[in-house]
């Protein structure tokens, strides 16, 4: 049986049991020492390349159909707009696992600010390589990559769920932020009624690319330790949460998980056994449906039980 991934702890309890959509099987666990949740084994080397393919970065121009790409799009602009508001100019930015740069990208059309992306090898890298005002490096986060105190702000969107090594990058962004720094990260709400209804089917479980899943209290205990003070969470994201219990919806109901999700990036190799018809009318539910789902988790947000989280924490200088 693995260590946790965080602490490295032995006592742990399994959570839930559940398959890919390459049909693999995990588990996820709960770790009784330190509190997160994470993937009971890791993933082999193997099944990240599969899981990191082509697909998963969408086959076309864009990771999404022209429709959605443009939905996506409004919603990176305003979470630029939003972020933008809390810099100075000048600030110098990195974005840890960038995507295609478009925040970036719209963050430096708000405000004067040095724009740098971090981002793994693939067609996303691509997309955000073509942006010159972008400082790209391909790759991950090392000791080395960046110089200390470098960054006024530092931003992860549903990245550090993705991290193989979640204490030593917590590390890392504490050492190359300058003091006041802002760190944004929104990741899945393991506490979620989301998570908790539907569990194994959860949407943002997404196996095996998900190794590790904080409760929010646990991450912000976390970064106190460091030295980090939460400046402001928020449990609401018609971007991120809707289409979660959709698509989970759709994961109890149907033989294989993801499916309009991956029919949404254009992966017909594994949508190609349902029919245009079949598609289109789960289309058609996630598009109906849409309001009524902004509604509940706007509910569930009230009790911070929205299916994602948003933080943001400031630096405080050591005496």
């Amino acid at each position: 049986m693995s260590k946790c991934i965080y602490c490295k702890s032995s006592n742990h309890q399994k959570w839930s049991s559940f398959k890919d959509i390459f049909d693999a099987r995990h588990q996820l666990y709960s770790c009784n020492d330190c509190g997160i949740y994470f993937l009971n084994p890791q993933p082999t080397v193997d099944q990240l390349i599969q899981a990191y393919d082509d697909h998963y970065y969408g086959v076309g121009e864009d990771k999404f159909n022209p429709t959605v790409e443009k939905v996506v799009e409004w919603f990176r602009q305003q979470n630029s707009k939003a972020f933008a508001s809390k810099l100075p100019n000048k600030a110098c930015v990195l974005d840890i696992g960038c995507g295609n740069g478009s925040f970036l990208v719209n963050l430096g059309k708000q405000k004067d600010v040095e724009l740098h992306g971090i981002e793994l090898k693939g067609r996303s890298a691509e997309r955000a390589s073509q942006h010159p005002k972008i400082q790209l490096h391909i790759g991950v986060l090392e000791e080395n990559t960046y110089s200390l105190e470098k960054f006024d702000a530092i931003v992860l969107t549903h990245v550090f769920e993705h991290l193989d090594n979640p204490k030593e990058t917590l590390r890392i962004i504490d050492k190359i932020a300058k003091s006041y720094a802002i760190l944004q990260i929104e990741i899945p709400n393991i506490n979620s009624w989301q998570a908790q209804i539907f569990k194994g089917n959860w949407l943002h479980l997404d196996p095996p690319k998900h190794l590790n899943l904080f409760p929010p209290k646990i991450l912000k205990k976390e970064l106190s330790k460091l030295g980090w003070q939460i400046t402001s969470e928020h449990y609401f994201s018609p971007q991120f949460s809707p289409f979660g219990v959709q698509q989970s919806i759709l994961n109890v109901i149907l033989p294989k998980r993801e499916i309009l999700y991956e029919h949404l990036k254009g992966n017909k190799d594994y949508t190609k056994e349902f029919s245009t018809t079949h598609l289109f009318s789960q289309k058609l539910f996630h598009w109906l449906s849409f309001p009524l789902f902004v509604i509940t988790d706007g509910i569930a947000s009230l009790f911070k039980k929205g299916g994602t989280v948003k933080m943001v924490f400031r630096k405080m200088p050591r005496h």
